[in-house]
């Protein structure tokens, strides 16, 4: 087969999931499956792949999401059955008397520094934030934009640093030869030294990443006149360089799971101090309402936060004292093998799991009597069955696509040619592009967290394909690899599937074009910023070249934000 017509059968499925979601405005599930379907059907018939192998391929997809499809389902039984005890209401109540009505000071800690711990730990910032800045005043628009770009700073790091684990299986033996993964010379003596290589890979990233999330969310909640305030400068500028530069610093300690964990109460100590030596109310119980009170008074914090108390105590238990991380990483893999894929699924080293038993172990706290558990149950399955199966159908499709080609012959799974889709791909992209392809990278990655909601999702679907075309042309298959990444965790302000789920939680679903249209150049330009970074980097440039480079990025930034301050903001304040 040509190879332009090979391209064309790859990319215009993905064509016209956008155009589902955007134009027809489906569900993510429902594109998923039409998704499916559509490369099921052209992996077998234009591919050559035997269909047992496509079908194996597409179950061993599954599996492989469940450190995201089933975090998904236990990190929703969590904040359900925290709803229907009352403390997530407590929790609610007590964010509402952060800041003193300091907005700048609000959306700092609130959406970053929170943000970054919460989905480091498993929950789930779009289903829990946006009623909070509901009751804080917040406009609807505000209240979903807010929490869904919190996903981005540190997205890569989320739920014990899922995406980089899966990143680095997919990248194993680049990150070994890689310059980075040298790790002797950082002094790690590592049970995994691929995780700690791929994570330090990606925080490389995060200082620029971070910055400007962080003043994208000021001009998001407030518009320009809180972007250019002092205070917007101020508290953007410390968390932004805070949030990312504690990213590195964790990882280079090796702490690679708990880098979200680390970052946001770094974060959130630095704001404070800001806030502290600019004379800011910190916790102003003002602004509560004698029904807030009321609710305050009924539950003490620290039972409210119990499920996330357990949570934390349990991840630090399986990743600081050696002797268990070795038994739930290294001997108890529970390896389930379908076809000729073998999957190692570690599922007791996985945060779907002590989300799980988190969860349990609060119940002699909070409580919950038979009438509560049945409405527990009965809201958990109408909320979890679509996210869940939209989560795993993204990781059928990746995995149809690694293994199109395969035939089975004498029970053995060969590929004759390298007329496959990744490879396809990966050499069209290395003939157009050539010493220009890192430009794209970032954007391929946005592309695939945009369909899928999930950066995980996108490093599977191209993470192969990148390392591939990098090696072909020459470059770092870990700072291709890595951009990818990012820019599938960039992809969260955009992503349909998110964006509804945090309207759904303050009952406004409808909005979600309007919070894609006002965050996308924040997502483009954050994007762009890894774009040039992976230049530089993928092409081993010389200082001079970064300087070049870089100052090419910062004058764009500096001519967007001129726009910005002189345009007319005709938008009310957020």
């Amino acid at each position: 087969m040509h190879l332009a017509i090979s391209v064309l059968l790859i990319l215009l499925p993905f064509a016209l999931g956008i155009l589902l979601l955007i134009v027809f405005k489906l569900k993510a599930d429902m594109v998923g499956t039409i998704l499916f379907m559509l490369m099921l059907i052209i992996g077998i018939y234009a591919f050559k792949t035997d269909w047992r192998v496509a079908t194996l391929a597409s179950i061993a997809g599954i599996i492989k999401s469940f450190p995201i499809s089933l975090m998904v389902l236990t990190s929703i039984l969590m904040i359900t059955y925290q709803q229907k005890t009352g403390s997530l209401d407590k929790i609610i109540v007590s964010f509402k008397k952060i800041g003193g009505g300091n907005k700048a000071f609000q959306i700092m800690i609130i959406n970053l520094a929170l943000g970054c711990f919460l989905v480091s730990i498993g929950a789930t910032p779009v289903t829990m934030l946006p009623p909070v800045l509901m009751a804080m005043g917040y406009s609807a628009f505000a209240a979903v934009a807010l929490p869904a770009i919190g996903y981005d700073p540190l997205t890569t790091y989320a739920l014990l640093a899922v995406p980089a684990e899966f990143f680095a299986s997919f990248m194993k033996d680049s990150l070994l030869v890689s310059n980075i993964a040298d790790l002797a010379l950082l002094g790690h003596n590592t049970l995994e030294p691929q995780l700690l290589a791929a994570g330090i890979a990606f925080s490389f990233y995060m200082p620029l990443v971070t910055l400007g999330i962080a003043f994208g969310m000021l001009w998001l909640g407030g518009g320009k006149k809180l972007l250019f305030s002092k205070d917007g400068l101020v508290f953007g500028l410390t968390g932004g360089i805070v949030c990312g530069g504690t990213a590195i610093l964790a990882n280079f300690l090796g702490m690679v799971k708990l880098t979200g964990v680390i970052a946001g109460i770094f974060t959130a100590s630095a704001l404070i101090v800001v806030a502290k030596l600019k004379k800011i109310t910190i916790i102003d119980e003002t602004t509560l309402t004698d029904k807030e009170k009321e609710i305050d008074r009924n539950m003490p914090l620290w039972k409210a936060l119990t499920p996330w108390i357990f949570l934390i105590f349990f991840v630090s238990l399986i990743n600081f004292i050696p002797l268990i991380y070795e038994l739930f990483n290294v001997k108890l893999l529970f390896t389930i093998t379908i076809g000729e894929i073998i999957i190692n699924t570690k599922f007791l080293s996985h945060a779907y799991f002590w989300v799980f038993i988190a969860t349990l172990c609060s119940i002699p706290f909070l409580g919950l009597g038979k009438n509560k558990t049945l409405d527990t149950l009965k809201t958990w399955g109408k909320r979890s069955l679509r996210p869940v199966y939209a989560a795993a159908i993204f990781f059928a499709i990746a995995y149809i696509m690694l293994y199109s080609g395969i035939n089975i012959v004498n029970e053995a799974w060969i590929r004759y040619d390298w007329n496959y889709m990744i490879n396809s791909l990966a050499t069209a992209a290395s003939y157009v592009f050539r010493g220009f392809y890192p430009l794209i990278v970032p954007f391929i990655g946005l592309f695939g967290g945009f369909i899928s909601g999930s950066e995980t999702s996108s490093i599977a679907m191209f993470t192969t394909f990148h390392e591939q075309t990098a090696l072909a042309l020459g470059m770092s298959p870990v700072a291709v690899g890595t951009a990818n990444g990012v820019g599938g965790g960039l992809a969260s302000v955009l992503s349909p599937a998110k964006i509804q789920n945090a309207a759904a939680v303050i009952d406004k679903v409808g909005i979600e074009g309007e919070v894609i249209k006002r965050s996308a150049p924040i997502a483009l330009l954050m994007t762009l910023s890894v774009s040039a970074i992976c230049l530089c980097w993928a092409n081993s440039y010389a200082w001079w070249q970064w300087m070049i480079v870089m100052s090419i990025y910062a004058l764009i930034i500096t001519l967007t934000a001129l726009l910005i301050y002189f345009k007319k903001d005709k938008s009310e304040e957020r």
